[in-house]
């Protein structure tokens, strides 16, 4: 299963038995004799192409799932026999500054104290390869590439504005009624909101803005300030909301929350400072 994985993985047999020291001959057997063990074709092959069929697909998704498991346990067996050293370079956007990733990144650094961390906050996508970054964190869906990408987690969002702005506004009832309010836009998202009830219902917005911003805190401090509707993490503005700086907005509807990933090269070895760091984290 591993060697029909990276078949798959590197698109050919030749190319999956580069990676694994093997021939090419010998790929293709033990392809073959794991379609002959499940008694159904796996991969359609042409002079050119791998195709998978709807069988390989399914298997593939329990062979990547096994060879991580795999991989894990090697980790963790041998973990505790090595010391990290050198230097770690990570990239997150700015609206984990100050959450539990944050945290978690502080108290692996005090378990490692011989590994020196490089971290750049910014909301703009860095190249991972042409930076040299070990290891990407980043919300939203992700593009499709060669980095190998897991989904650690999600971003919650509310709904709110400040106190002064609030005053100033007839009261919503539903969030339509919110799309000639004025929103503090953030540049990397579009000018509309998916609102979900407790119900389930969806709701889509859109809305005006007259002021856009590149980074999640200062869409923040910009709401605490009166300049409009925003929708900052949840935990950015927990002190605001109890200090009755800001208002959450129709508390029955919530903001669809944003994916969060970790993003790497797929050549990092299992026992490196980003491998052992994203099993701290997950």
């Amino acid at each position: 299963m591993a060697i029909f994985a990276e078949t798959i993985k590197h698109g050919s047999f030749r190319a999956a038995a580069k990676e694994l020291k093997l021939s090419p001959s010998v790929v293709s057997y033990q392809v073959t004799q794991l379609e002959k063990s499940v008694g159904a074709a796996l991969i359609y092959r042409s002079t050119r192409n791998l195709s998978l069929t709807s069988e390989g697909r399914m298997l593939y998704q329990y062979a990547l799932n096994m060879i991580q498991a795999a991989q894990q346990g090697l980790s963790q067996v041998t973990s505790e026999k090595q010391t990290l050293t050198g230097t770690l370079t990570l990239t997150l956007p700015s609206a984990l500054i100050k959450s539990e990733i944050s945290k978690k990144i502080s108290q692996f650094s005090k378990l490692h104290p011989n590994l020196n961390f490089e971290l750049f906050y910014t909301d703009s996508r860095q190249d991972l390869i042409h930076k040299g970054i070990d290891l990407a964190f980043r919300a939203g869906e992700m593009d499709d590439s060669n980095l190998m990408c897991k989904r650690i987690g999600e971003i919650n969002r509310k709904l709110v504005c400040s106190y002064a702005y609030w005053k100033e506004k007839k009261k919503p009832t539903s969030p339509l009624d919110l799309t000639k309010w004025n929103w503090i836009k953030l540049a990397m998202l579009p000018n509309h909101r998916t609102l979900i009830n407790s119900a389930g219902e969806k709701s889509e917005i859109g809305f005006e803005s007259n002021i856009s911003v590149n980074s999640v805190e200062a869409m923040t401090q910009l709401c605490i300030n009166g300049a409009g509707v925003s929708t900052p993490p949840d935990f950015l503005i927990e002190r605001e909301i109890n200090d009755n700086l800001l208002i959450e907005l129709l508390p029955n509807w919530h903001v669809e929350p944003i994916p969060l990933y970790a993003v790497w090269p797929s050549n990092i070895f299992q026992n490196s400072g980003a491998k052992r760091l994203l099993d701290f984290l997950i």
